[in-house]
This record gives C-alpha cells, structure tokens and sequence, in this order.
C-alpha cells in the first residue's frame, strides 16, 4: 500500500493512520510502530514496560505524566500519555527521561504547609497527586507570584473532581466541570494542556486557523452565560479566594452557602 510501513513488532504493513509518531532514526522509511502494537506491549500495571516502549520510539519517559495517566484513564495506553506529553517541548527524546517524580513520591508526608495549600481530610495518595499536578503546571509555565500559585492549585482541583465525574458517571457534573475547567485553563494560558483536547499537540497558529475555520464569529464582545458558568466559577473560586484574602462582603460569603 502506498504510504505504508512494516511494524517492526508485528510485521504487519500498516497504513500511516495507524502507526505511532516515533523519534528512532534507526527505522527507516521502510519501517515504524504500529499504534496497537504500542499499546498492548506499554501495560500502564507494569512501569518497565512503559519505559521499554519509550526507549523503542525514543521519547521520553516521565513519571510524573506516567502516574497521570496511570491514575486518570479508565483504559491508559500509550496514544494517552505521547499526548499528555506533546505540550512539554523541554523533553525531546528518550535522553530527556525523568524517572522520578521530581521530589514527590506517590505519597507523601502530609504537613500543615500541604493541609493549607489543598485542604485537609485527603489520603497521602490524594496529596502526591496535587502536588505532581501543580508541578507539571509550573513546568508548563512558572508561577510568579502567591496569587498565581493558588489559581493553579484551584485549577489542579477543579481537575480532580472532573475526573471523579468521570468516574462516578456524573453527566450533569461532567458538563459543569468541563466547561469551568476548560475556562479555567485558558485562562491560566493551559488551553493547550486541556484534558481530551485533540489539538494539544499543535501549534498556536494552528488552533487559531482551526478555530477560524470551525468555531462561530460573534457579533459583538457580549457573551450570554447560558451555562450559567460565571456563576459557577464566582461560587467556588472567585468568593473563595477573596474570603481567603479577608476581602469578601457578607453577602458574598452568605452566597456559598445558597443552594
């Protein structure tokens, strides 16, 4: 077939759809990995085969992405973690491995300093979890200032509970979620890490001609929250924070607590 290559695991002649983007100069224009071959050999239970799988396309290997993964997808797989690693442009190929999780573990030592940042009443687990997710967003993009590190850490547990959405099968919570995550995140300058985004890969050039090309051109700067997403995002961050900072009215405050 024209445009095919041989998958150097299965042998099969697969078309270009159907392999994986790899960095292995040793394959030639013969040769490549297939997209099922990779998943089924990268068993998200068992590390070392991750890695293994890494070193055989040459990308890197990152734990923190890795236990992401690990812990976010009902079926990991490889597909799921070359995209969660796109947006890292530091790491390259396979020499740009970290095999640790940056001075987090999967648990840690839960200290007054964690309880203030996160909140109390979560598992060590929990904890790690956080921790790792805020470090990936500061790798992204350096927090400058204390107000911008508890947005992330807003942003890092509006996350959370979109994926226990997922899980709980919650359809009214996925939607609301969603929406106010990926609002959050563009905000935050993440919309190109966003969870599920097929265009996480490309350029900003080229979301911005796909946006052109698909999304509808508004008549005028005013926008109708039909989603009532503004009063979402006021409700559990705005009024939180500015009740964090002592500057939020009693009206606001009594608001939380309205149904």
């Amino acid at each position: 077939m024209a445009g095919s290559k041989i998958c150097v695991i299965c042998g099969e002649s697969k078309r270009s759809n159907q392999l994986l983007t790899h960095k292995n100069l040793l394959l030639n224009d013969r040769f490549s990995i297939c997209r099922d071959c990779a998943n089924s050999i990268a068993d998200f239970t068992d590390e070392e085969s991750v890695i293994e799988m890494a070193q055989l396309a040459n990308i890197p290997f990152v734990k923190n992405l890795y236990t992401d993964v690990k812990r976010q997808s009902k079926k990991p797989n490889f597909g799921i973690y070359q995209k969660r690693l796109a947006p890292y442009k530091k790491f390259e190929t396979f020499s740009d491995s970290v095999f640790t999780t940056d001075g987090a573990a999967e648990t840690v030592d839960v200290t007054p300093e964690l309880e203030r940042r996160w909140g109390k009443d979560y598992s060590e687990e929990e904890y790690a979890y956080f921790e790792n997710a805020l470090q990936g967003l500061i790798a992204i993009k350096p927090a400058t200032t204390a107000f911008e590190i508890q947005r992330y850490v807003a942003n890092v547990k509006l996350k959370n509970a979109l994926d226990e959405a997922f899980k709980t099968g919650d359809p009214k919570g996925i939607t609301a979620l969603r929406k106010a995550y990926s609002e959050d995140s563009k905000d935050l300058g993440f919309d190109a890490v966003l969870s599920g985004n097929d265009d996480s890969g490309k350029s900003l050039g080229q979301r911005i001609q796909n946006w052109e090309l698909n999304e509808p051109v508004p008549d005028n700067d005013k926008y109708e929250d039909t989603a009532g997403l503004k009063k979402y995002i006021n409700k559990w961050f705005v009024i939180p924070m500015k009740r964090t900072f002592g500057v939020a009215s009693e009206k606001e405050v009594d608001s939380l607590y309205e149904d």
